[in-house]
Parts: structure tokens; C-alpha cells; sequence
């Protein structure tokens, strides 16, 4: 409940009073029931005359006036109006939100004097915001008009005479046009929330927002704003979270704006077109647990003393920048921190072991321990893989993919219990895979993997880029931007797996995909791998395996994807295969097979061209 909310039932002055009045809201209730044209969980079935309307569903009384209405999720379908419900004059809270209503936005004039709290979420609000909306109800203290149809314009005006408003949302409408013109002085010093994400809204961001001196969330997000960040952010002291994330913001980030932002928990600007050196002020922020660059054109090098002034960090996403230099062993003194993401940057020289050493020094014995998701993805990193790597149990995601590391695939990566996704492809990698990789790798499942966000999976369908393909990561992405975002525009890729990151994990097995192409491996591929269940893509391609290809892959119920090619096997394919009913993408051409293609199964759909340049191997009737 919003801060300030109170019962503006009064003392009752005689018994008949109070009944007139009860039996004036009873009226105005029966009315608005009589506008609905379907209840179909008969959630207004009780409201009848024969009962007190304080016992009807969805009401509340206070001194025997009706203060509270809450209809939220009963599926009610009309055409209505808020018309009836001004007689209800103690009327303090409105919640219809997630209904199939069809409301005219101009009825936003006609609600009860005193109502305070007003939450109509996906109630079918249309039309635009009347101007006098808060002029017309002062005592608002709380407004959610997300996901309705309201368009047109923001008033310029809409935040004055709001004097006690201290949350707005108007996230996910149709609104348009600018809202840099927004007259904000001193009527918003109540605002502590703002939200006007996912509409359409375009130019610059009103520097008067910092005017709004109480704020704790301001989201602006999945807009088409343009122009640079207010340096005026600077004076929201008390903000919490700041999402300006999918819109069209240039310029360097203002790096003063942090000094002075000290209970800052999220930082969120993720697909934008900022620019200029990594904001080194972050430092400053002690309570900063999320901070989102991804997809912009940020450029410099990593400031080497982050850490451990932000010593709450526990994300920190930079993909798809501009990113030079090495990563600082410094990051290490984030002690609390679970996502590293600096992929399709251009980062040099070798991974820090301190990223995965937990006893570097005294302070810092659990320094990583709760590390997650690292992604160097394309980048120039070279040297060998940290073996202390091995020692993250909580490592969920490790994409190392596209660049020059070197030496063998560490044993001790098979520690890694939590593993899901292992991108080892497109480097310079030697000697055998471990068997103790196959056996050990994600044996055990943790209860959140790992923030529940949307991944998808984007399969390599051309020539343009190496390897099979690899994991994308989206939280609150639009579907229609999906195809927008630049690491998907230089190859040609079409989605083969997309959902939450829990999908088909066991009791005992968590890895999904294992991506060891483009290296120099050589031996054979362990039998142990066909213990790895959960397993749905496996990439080997381009090495120099030989040796026969395990039956036991064929225990691997869940492989949707299998790329050996272009290694040196022998042998046949394994009868077992004709098992793997999820198989969508199987490439052993440019191997040295004999024998037959086994005719059950899926191995008998898929194209001839996926088993060529296997001199002893009968292709028969595949297409």
C-alpha cells in the first residue's frame, strides 16, 4: 500500500446517517454491476440488496462506508464508465486492473473526490489523457494506467496541481509525440515513482525531471528518445533504479551524475548509442547491484578501481562495445559479483585468474564464489584458461567463444556443478577433451539459474560467421526489435531454442550447450559425454578428433543440434543415433566414415549434404 494512503470514513454522527449513506454506495455499486456484460466466475454474483454491501466480493468498509473496491483478475467484460462510482464519496482505492473492460479515458473525470489510490493495469483504457486529469482528482497518491490503449500526447502540464502523487505509471500505451516540453517545478515532490516506458515518445529527456527531487525509480525505457542524459540527474539523490535502456540516447554518459547518486541500486541503458570512456564514477556507488551498457558504442578501457567501491555490484553487462585494454584483476574485490559480460568487445591480453581465485588474499576468500555468467565472447583475449575457473560451483554461463586463447581445456572446468552453457569455440585450443568433462560438467542443478531472463539460441545458417551459433540473453526486449540488435545483423541466423533458462534440466545434469569447434583438439570424443543428458547442443566441429564417435551420444534424449565436422572420425554412425527423436541439425561431413546412415529415426530426413566427403560412408536414398 503507497505511503499515505488513510480511511477518510468519518465518525458517524446517528445510525441513520450511516445507513442512507451505506445504501447511497449500495446504489452506486449496483449500477456499475449493471454495466458489466459478462462475469463469467460469477465474481459479482453476491451483489444483491438482501446483503450488506461490505460482504459483497472485491468490497471494503471502514466506519460503514465503502472505501476499497477490488475486482483485479475477475475476466469481466463491458463497456464502462466511472460514472456510478462518484456517489460513492469515501471511495478511497480502485482496483480493476486485468479485466476485458472497455473504458473511454475521458471517464477518468468522473471519479470518486476522494479516491487515492487508482490501479487499472490492462483494464481497456482508450483515448488519450484528459489534461485536467489531476486538477480533477488532487488526491490521488497512486495511478498504474500500464498496458492499456491510451494515445496521443503527455500533457505538457499533466504533472502539475499532483501535488500528493507518488507513483505514475503510464508504461506500455501508444502515447507519442515529445515530452521534453513536460512543465515540472514544484508539483512533483511527492513523485518517488515514475514510469512512462514501452510508448513511443520521442526527443530529448526533460532536464526538469531532476526538479522531482524524491524520486526512486524513473524508467523511460523502450522509447524513441533522443539527445544526451540530463547532467541534472545528478540532484535525484534518493534514486534507486534508472532505466533509459532501448532508445536512442547519443553522447557520453555524464560521468558527475554518479557522485552524488549514493542509494543507486540499477543502472540500466542498454541498446542506446552512448558513447565515451567507461563511467570510472561508479566507484562511488555503494549500493549499485546492476549496471546495463549492452549495444552501445561505450569505448576506453575498464577502470582498474571499480572495485571495491561499488562493492554491491553484482552485474555488470558490457557487450557489444568498444571496450580496449585488458580486463583489470581488480573486479576480482566484487566480491558479490555474479554476472561479467564484455563479449564482442575488443579486449586484449589474458583472463585475471583472481576472476576465479578464491583465496588471493585474505579479504578476498569468497571473492567470486557467487559468480554466474561470465561472457568475453569476440574479443582478442589471449593466454590460457584460468584453472581457477574451476572453482566457481555457481558458474551458470562461461562464453569464451571467438577469441586466441590458447593450451588445453582445463580438467578442473568439470568442478563447475551449476554449468549450462560452455563456449570454449572459434580459439586456439590443444590436446584432449577431458573425460572427466562429460562426467562431471553441470551435475547438479541450482534452484535459480540464473535471473530467469529470455535466451535464445541463434543458430548459424550461412557462411558469414563461424561455429553453429550461440546464446543471446534478453530481458524485457520487444520481439519485433529482436531482429535489430547489431550482433545478429553480421551473420545469417535464425532461432532455434528460445525460453527461460529453465527448460529441460534433471535432477543430476544441467548442461545444455557445449561448443568446442574451430580449436586444435585431438583424441577421441569421451564416452563419458553420453552422461551428459540435459545436453541439447554439441559442437565439435573443425578440430582434430578421431577415433569412433561414442554410442553412448545416443543417450543424449534432448540433443537437438550435433556438429562434428571436419574432424578425422572413423567408424560407423552409431545405431544408437536412430534414437535422438529431437534432432533438427546433424553435420559429420568431412570426416573419414564407413558404413551406413542408419534409416530409423531422424537420420534419414535430413539433407545428404550433412554426411558428405566421407569417402566409405552409404549415403542411400537421403535426399
Amino acid at each position: 500500500m503507497v505511503e499515505g494512503l488513510s480511511s477518510y470514513g468519518p465518525n458517524p454522527s446517528s445510525e441513520q446517517g450511516v445507513g442512507t449513506s451505506i445504501k447511497t454506495d449500495a446504489a452506486g455499486l449496483l449500477l456499475f454491476k449493471k454495466l458489466i456484460q459478462k462475469d463469467p466466475n460469477g465474481v459479482l454474483s453476491g451483489w444483491k440488496l438482501n446483503r450488506s454491501p461490505c460482504a459483497w466480493y472485491g468490497v471494503t468498509c471502514s466506519f460503514g462506508r465503502v472505501t476499497q473496491l477490488d475486482l483485479t483478475g475477475g475476466n469481466l467484460v463491458g463497456v464502462i464508465s466511472f460514472d456510478p462510482l462518484t456517489s460513492l464519496d469515501m471511495l478511497s482505492s480502485l482496483k480493476l486492473s486485468s479485466n476485458l473492460f472497455t473504458v473511454n479515458s475521458t471517464s477518468l473525470l468522473h471519479l470518486p473526490y476522494a479516491l487515492q489510490f487508482l490501479e487499472l493495469s490492462s483494464a481497456g483504457l482508450v483515448g488519450v489523457v484528459p489534461k485536467n486529469f489531476f486538477s480533477k482528482n488532487p488526491n490521488l497518491v497512486y495511478v498504474n494506467l500500464s498496458h492499456n490503449n491510451l494515445t496521443g500526447f503527455l500533457p505538457d502540464d499533466l504533472l502539475s496541481n499532483s501535488d500528493k502523487l507518488q507513483t505514475l505509471d503510464l508504461s506500455y500505451n501508444n502515447f507519442t509525440g515529445s515530452i521534453s516540453g513536460l512543465k515540472i517545478e514544484n508539483s512533483c515532490n511527492s513523485l518517488s515513482q515514475l514510469d512512462l516506458s514501452g510508448n513511443y515518445l520521442v526527443d530529448s529527456i526533460p532536464p526538469s525531471l531532476s526538479n522531482c527531487t524524491n524520486l526512486k525509480t524513473l524508467n523511460l525505457s523502450a522509447n524513441m528518445l533522443t539527445g544526451e542524459i540530463p547532467r541534472s540527474f545528478g540532484e535525484l539523490s534518493g534514486l534507486q533504479r534508472l532505466d533509459l535502456s532501448h532508445n536512442h540516447l547519443t553522447g557520453p554518459f555524464p560521468d558527475s551524475i554518479l557522485q552524488n547518486l549514493n542509494s543507486l541500486e540499477r543502472l540500466l541503458l542498454s541498446y542506446n548509442i552512448i558513447s565515451g570512456s567507461f563511467p570510472a564514477s561508479i566507484s562511488y556507488c555503494k549500493n549499485l547491484r546492476i549496471v546495463d551498457f549492452s549495444s552501445n558504442k561505450v569505448s576506453g578501457i575498464i577502470p582498474p578501481d571499480i572495485c571495491p567501491g561499488a562493492a554491491s555490484l553484482e552485474e555488470l553487462r558490457m557487450p557489444d562495445n568498444v571496450i580496449v585494454g585488458e580486463i583489470p584483476s581488480q573486479l576480482s574485490q566484487c566480491f558479490k559479483l555474479k554476472t561479467l559480460d564484455f563479449s564482442i568487445n575488443y579486449l586484449n591480453g589474458s583472463i585475471p585468474p583472481e576472476l576465479g581465485k578464491l583465496e588471493n588474499l585474505e579479504q578476498l576468500i569468497a571473492c567470486c564464489s557467487n559468480l554466474e555468467w561470465i561472457s568475453l565472447t569476440s574479443n582478442r583475449i589471449t593466454g590460457k584458461i584460468p584453472q581457477e575457473f574451476g572453482l566457481l560451483s555457481r558458474l551458470v554461463v562461461l562464453q569464451l567463444g571467438n577469441n586466441t586463447l590458447s593450451g588445453e581445456i582445463p580438467t578442473e572446468l568439470s568442478n563447475c556443478s551449476s554449468l549450462v552453457w560452455l563456449d570454449l569455440g572459434s580459439n586456439r585450443l590443444i590436446g584432449e577433451i577431458p573425460p572427466r568433462l562429460g562426467r562431471q560438467l553441470g551435475a547438479k542443478a541450482l534452484g535459480v539459474i540464473p535471473s530467469g531472463n529470455t535466451l535464445v539460441f541463434v543458430r548459424n545458417v550461412g557462411n558469414s560467421c563461424q561455429g553453429v551459433g550461440g546464446l543471446l540473453e534478453f530481458a524485457g526486449i520487444r520481439p519485433e526489435r529482436f531482429m535489430q540488435v547489431p550482433t545478429l545483423k553480421t551473420c545469417d541466423f535464425t532461432r532455434l531454442y528460445t525460453g527461460p533458462v529453465l527448460s529441460l534440466f534433471t535432477q543430476y545434469q544441467t548442461l545444455e550447450y557445449l561448443d568446442l569447434s574451430y580449436n586444435e583438439l585431438r583424441g577421441k570424443i569421451p564416452d563419458e559425454m553420453g552422461e551428459m543428458i540435459a545436453l541439447q547442443v554439441l559442437v565439435l566441429a573443425h578440430n582434430q578428433l578421431s577415433g569412433e564417435i561414442p554410442p553412448s551420444l545416443g543417450q543424449l534424449k534432448n540433443l537437438g543440434v550435433f556438429d562434428a565436422s571436419h574432424n578425422r572420425l572413423q567408424g560407423q554412425i552409431p545405431d544408437s543415433f536412430s534414437m535422438l527423436s529431437f534432432l533438427v541439425q546433424i553435420d559429420l561431413s568431412y570426416n573419414e566414415l564407413t558404413g551406413e546412415i542408419p534409416q530409423r529415426g531422424q537420420l534419414s530426413t535430413l539433407p545428404a549434404s550433412q554426411y558428405s566427403h566421407n569417402p566409405g560412408l552409404c549415403v542411400g536414398s537421403i535426399d
